[in-house]
């Protein structure tokens, strides 16, 4: 058995029915380089049946500890079936770009069953009226529960899926069959948890005793650095906190989203007219001009730049095939209260080089130790109690924009090209907005999952992406 990580099962613990704790990622194929110039759903059952085996995500599911009083744990599906968690609709015709993402947001607004192993794949067909995408292509939508993996390891998982040529072999089969480990009895259950509860005094020392001298050497300056942001604040006379949007609101159980494709290499010709800037620094000016015109649209564009959440992945290289989530996070302005975009451009690139550093990395992953050493049960009720309070405090952040890097070569599906790749994140409570920038093959996409109380008009701000696009590349010829 593995148990769930105190992270992961935060993300278990803060779910509700309205806001459930998913990433998504759209992926969009050509059939025509398959054998054939076709791929039938029995084809792509048969496909995902010969790789089960490269990823155990595929085949666990989770099992509570009696009383809830530990984290819950990771165990084999003795139940486990393929055409449960594979599903397959058609799009009405035409079968646009606006259908499919009506349908995809329909998909990653319903929960995922965690009595089954978290994951669900719906195959989407009639793709037949999509600028660029040939008539005729199909999509999967891939959603996958945040406790299970994270942006990082979700790239691990579509790689086991996909080959890297068009007629690769399918991988070997395992040694033997796969049979399922026999649950844990309530006994195992217990035992386990006790043994852990007598052991807590010694590992949480342990932990404090490595990590915490090296999170106070890694936090000294935070003070000095508190006092010369609030002077700075002070001085341009901007309020401490970021002003409120309708993208921080409570969040309804209905969802919209939107996603716009770009050469990579048009991002890397942005980057290159802002000395020390990079192409997440591009993509966050992409969405802060985004959010200036959609919210100047509507009359409700604030004086004072919003404010991004930016989760980072504390993975580091030796630890790419790691379990479930390795995530901090950071606040970044946007730059919405500066109309031109190379002079936005230029103030993200200068806010965010600090946050790059190897020290502030490591002082963020022994801060996420430190915490973990607190009682699940209490970050539980902290967990809850955040979700249910009222959103009248102050704003801490307008939106949520996070990086996925994807393979940079094609891969193949089945024989089938994937064409493009999007993604969808999750929404909480007073965050009902979120960018998720993805790269494959030399194209980067930003999607955008909102409420749709909180934005009503997906296809307008999809105007404004591409409208923010085509500002700052103009800026850069």
């Amino acid at each position: 058995m593995q148990q769930l990580s105190w992270t992961d099962d935060m993300m278990l613990r803060a779910e509700t029915s309205a806001t459930p704790l998913q990433i998504q990622m759209l992926l969009i194929y050509d059939p025509s380089t398959a054998p054939g110039g076709k791929v039938t759903f029995k084809g792509i059952l048969e496909e995902l049946d010969a790789r089960l085996h490269l990823a155990d995500v595929f085949r666990r599911r989770l099992i509570e500890v009696p009383g809830g009083f530990d984290r819950p744990y990771w165990v084999d599906d003795p139940s486990f079936d393929l055409e449960y968690h594979v599903r397959h609709i058609g799009l009405p015709q035409p079968g646009d770009w606006r259908q499919l993402c009506i349908q995809v947001a329909r998909l990653h607004a319903r929960q995922i069953d965690l009595r089954r192993p978290p994951w669900e794949i719906t195959v989407i067909e009639g793709l037949n009226s999509i600028p660029g995408v040939p008539k005729g292509s199909f999509a999967m939508a891939l959603k996958l529960h945040h406790c299970a993996v994270d942006g990082m390891a979700s790239v691990q998982m579509i790689a086991a899926m996909h080959d890297l040529a068009a007629d690769g072999p399918r991988p070997a089969a395992p040694d033997r069959p796969w049979q399922p480990a026999p649950l844990p009895t309530t006994a195992n259950l217990l035992s386990h948890s006790m043994i852990k509860a007598a052991l807590y005094p010694v590992r949480a020392g342990t932990v404090l005793a490595s990590s915490a001298p090296k999170v106070v050497r890694g936090l000294a300056g935070l003070p000095g650095q508190l006092v010369r942001g609030v002077s700075r604040v002070a001085e341009a006379g901007a309020p401490s906190f970021p002003p409120t949007t309708r993208f921080n609101e409570t969040v309804s159980p209905h969802r919209v989203f939107e996603a716009r494709f770009h050469d990579l290499a048009d991002f890397k010709r942005i980057k290159a007219r802002v000395p020390g800037s990079t192409v997440n620094d591009v993509a966050l000016a992409y969405v802060g001009g985004t959010l200036r015109r959609y919210l100047d649209g509507h009359g409700e564009l604030p004086d004072d730049s919003l404010v991004a959440a930016c989760p980072i992945s504390l993975r580091d290289a030796g630890n790419s095939g790691g379990k479930g989530n390795m995530l901090f996070g950071r606040l970044q302005t946007l730059g919405t209260d500066i109309a031109d975009p190379l002079e936005r451009l230029a103030a993200i690139a200068a806010s965010t080089a600090g946050s790059r550093s190897e020290s502030d990395q490591s002082t963020r992953t022994q801060l996420v130790e430190l915490i973990g050493t607190v009682p699940t049960s209490l970050l539980g009720v902290a967990a809850k109690a955040a979700s249910v309070l009222p959103f009248s405090g102050p704003t801490v952040a307008n939106t949520t924009v996070t990086n996925v890097p994807g393979p940079t070569e094609p891969i193949f599906f089945a024989g089938a090209r994937l064409l493009r790749a999007a993604g969808l994140g999750p929404l909480i409570g007073g965050l009902n907005l979120i960018h998720v920038v993805a790269s494959y093959n030399g194209i980067l996409s930003i999607g955008a999952t909102a409420d749709r109380d909180a934005l009503p008009d997906p296809a307008t701000y999809a105007e404004c992406m591409e409208h923010a696009f085509q500002d700052l590349l103009s800026c850069s010829s």
